[in-house]
C-alpha cells in the first residue's frame, strides 16, 4: 500500500515538472514573438552610389520654380495618423522626403531604381488623395519631372567620366587631354613669322616711297613758285 502511494507521489512530481517546463517554453515563444524582429542590418553601398542617391534628393528637394518657391515643402514630412487619419486609410504605402534621406543613409536602396520608385510612389500618393488641379497635386508632377531630368543628367556626366577614364587608359594621355567638348571655337589665324616680318617690311617701304614721293611733290612746287 505504501509502496502505492510512493508512486503515484513519484508520477504526479514527474507530471507537475514536465507542465512546469511545457509552461516556460511556452512563455518563452511567447515572448520572442512580441515585438518588431530586428532590423536586418544591409552591408553598406558602394560611396559612389550614396553620393549619386545624395545628390539627386537634394537636387529634387532644393528646387524651386519661376516664382523662387521651394515646391517639396509639402512632401518633406507627412501628418501623423492622428492628424489626419483617413489619409492613411487610404495611402497603403506612405512615404515622403524626411523617410526617402534616412533610407538613403542606412542604403536601403541599392540602386537608382530603387530610389526612383519611392519617388514616384511619394508623387503617384499625392495625386491619389489630394483633388486634381490642386497645389500640391501639380507639385508632384513637377516634382517628378525634376527627378527624371536630375537622373538623365547624373547618368550623362557618370558616361562622360567612363569614356574619358577608358580613352585615359587606352591612350596613356591625360583625361583633359582626351576631352573634346561639343563646342569648338575657331581659333584666331596666326601669321608665320616670316610672312609677318615680310608684310612690316612692305608696309615701311609703302610708307617710305609715299614719303619720298611727297618730297619731290614738294621740290616741283618750289621749283615752279621760284620760276
Amino acid at each position: 500500500m505504501e509502496e502505492d502511494i510512493s508512486l503515484k507521489k513519484r508520477k504526479s512530481d514527474n507530471h507537475g515538472e514536465k507542465e512546469l517546463q511545457a509552461g516556460q517554453e511556452t512563455g518563452e515563444k511567447v515572448k520572442r514573438k512580441r515585438g518588431r524582429p530586428p532590423a536586418e542590418k544591409l552591408p553598406p553601398n558602394p560611396p559612389e552610389l550614396t553620393r549619386t542617391l545624395s545628390m539627386l534628393v537634394d537636387m529634387v528637394i532644393n528646387y524651386k520654380d519661376g516664382l523662387g518657391r521651394q515646391i517639396s515643402k509639402g512632401f518633406v514630412q507627412l501628418p501623423s495618423k492622428k492628424e489626419v487619419p483617413e489619409y492613411y486609410e487610404l495611402i497603403r504605402k506612405p512615404v515622403d522626403f524626411r523617410r526617402i534621406r534616412e533610407r538613403v543613409r542606412n542604403h536601403k536602396y541599392r540602386s537608382v531604381g530603387d530610389l526612383e520608385k519611392d519617388i514616384f510612389l511619394l508623387c503617384h500618393n499625392a495625386q491619389t488623395y489630394n483633388l486634381e488641379g490642386s497645389q500640391i497635386y501639380e507639385d508632384s508632377i513637377v516634382i517628378k519631372s525634376v527627378f527624371e531630368s536630375a537622373r538623365q543628367r547624373i547618368v550623362t556626366d557618370e558616361e562622360q567620366k567612363e569614356t574619358v577614364s577608358a580613352s585615359h587608359g587606352d591612350n596613356g594621355g591625360r583625361a583633359e587631354d582626351q576631352f573634346v567638348p561639343a563646342a569648338v571655337k575657331p581659333l584666331p589665324v596666326q601669321l608665320k613669322k616670316g610672312n609677318q616680318e615680310e608684310r612690316s617690311r612692305n608696309t615701311m617701304a609703302k610708307r617710305l616711297h609715299s614719303d619720298l614721293d611727297s618730297d619731290e611733290d614738294l621740290e616741283d612746287n618750289t621749283t615752279k613758285d621760284e620760276g
